[in-house]
């Protein structure tokens, strides 16, 4: 297997057919090189995808209010379901629930101020358990916690844009005040990811605190929940609706009266979609792999015909249908095995060049190529590629020495 001068003729044997040798070994290294590209990008599109949601726990779920399309008890449909502070107590009793955060956004615009600089920014209320159901993507400081609920403090976590706009990039913002309608907020912590949010713009204070300074009504935009292990949105999503149904007075099979987001389902089907993307790259990965397969399967039979007076005289002076056997396929693994490396080499640089270079969208982003998938990969090349030469080595063995002789 390892003698010098077989591996010599083999590498003679190939140079005689340059462009043919080439052509094969392009098709079967551009085969390879896509089904690489093909898993690297798959991978970006899986991490894109599945970023959205690692701002939030996967077992959260988010509720807020609609408007109810059947009348109940005598109301109108039409009416707008609102939310209160005090829903959270009462679906906080119900079994599956584990933690329950509310937020409120006000409606009215507040001037904001540092320094010279100003700006207008949505401000939301919410609380120290949020932190446990919205993960902000903190670049300094920290999130609101239960001292700052307790004592109405006037803090504040706030988007990149807004520290950006009203101090500029080379200020530290953690513990510069911010006046919002001549009223001075800390700024505790600086966020520049939110779910659901495009440009990091909000700006985050305690719950209390916007109560007390203002808005003091009980209304809220949205009440988020975890759920606890053993238990499912589903299971306990009924008796959910059923209390507050009867708290705000609305039909509990109104499915227009509240909405609910389930970011786990939500997961769950990005997974299964995410599934079917990458079958479908493998598929037409593969696909391009075997048609180079083919390219090898042909050429081979091709060489063998070529050859047909060469392995008549080998035949007759005392070679075995075995080392005749060993000789085709060894030319076969070589094109597979060199042409495949070099693909396989060309497709990793190429996605991990697309890594480094930053690329990445709300849906993409770091693509990357498991190793041991794509060392399988090659493997299963090589295998192939002897399945392809296979037919035209047993070709080349069955050639009786008389016959080959008088082949021209």
């Amino acid at each position: 297997m390892f003698d010098f001068d077989r591996w010599a003729e083999i590498g003679h044997t190939l140079s005689q057919h340059k462009m043919r040798t080439a052509l094969t070994a392009f098709g079967v290294s551009w085969g390879i090189f896509m089904l690489v590209v093909l898993l690297g990008m798959g991978k970006g599109l899986e991490h894109g995808i599945m970023d959205i949601f690692k701002d939030s726990v996967v077992n959260s779920v988010w509720i807020h209010g609609g408007k109810t399309s059947v009348s109940y008890k005598g109301l109108t449909p039409g009416r707008e379901v609102k939310l209160s502070i005090d829903d959270l107590d009462l679906l906080g009793k119900v079994p599956g629930v584990d933690l329950i955060a509310p937020t409120k956004l006000l409606n009215k615009g507040y001037n904001m101020q540092y320094g010279r600089n100003t700006g207008s920014f949505q401000i939301y209320g919410i609380n120290a358990k949020n932190a446990g159901i919205q993960k902000l993507t903190l670049m300094q400081g920290r999130q609101i916690n239960e001292l700052d609920d307790r004592e109405f403090r006037k803090v504040a976590v706030v988007g990149s844009r807004v520290i950006e706009i009203l101090m500029g990039k080379q200020r530290n913002p953690i513990g510069e005040i911010i006046q919002v309608a001549g009223i001075p907020f800390t700024v505790v912590g600086v966020y520049n990811k939110a779910l659901e949010e495009q440009t990091p713009n909000r700006f985050y204070i305690p719950y209390g605190t916007l109560q007390q300074v203002f808005d003091p009504s009980p209304s809220l935009n949205m009440v988020s929940l975890t759920i606890s292990a053993g238990y499912t949105w589903m299971g306990i999503k009924s008796e959910i609706i059923r209390l507050l149904s009867r708290r705000h007075g609305f039909d509990e099979k109104d499915a227009a009266a509240l909405e609910s987001f389930d970011i786990n389902v939500e997961v769950k089907k990005l997974q299964s979609l995410m599934t079917g993307v990458q079958l479908f790259m493998i598929i037409v990965g593969v696909g391009t792999l075997l048609a180079g397969c083919v390219g090898v399967s042909n050429t081979m039979l091709v060489t063998v015909k070529e050859r047909t007076r060469e392995f008549g005289i080998r035949k007759a002076i005392g070679a075995t249908p075995s080392s005749i056997l060993v000789m085709v396929l060894q030319e076969t693994l070589v094109i597979t095995l060199a042409a495949g490396y070099l693909g396989l080499i060309a497709g990793v640089g190429i996605i991990d060049l697309i890594r480094h270079s930053g690329a990445k969208s709300d849906y993409f982003r770091d693509p990357q190529v498991d190793v041991s998938v794509a060392l399988s990969a090659l493997g299963i090349l090589c295998l192939a590629g002897l399945i392809a030469g296979y037919l035209p080595a047993r070709q080349a063995v069955r050639i009786l020495p008389i016959e080959a002789l008088r082949h021209e």
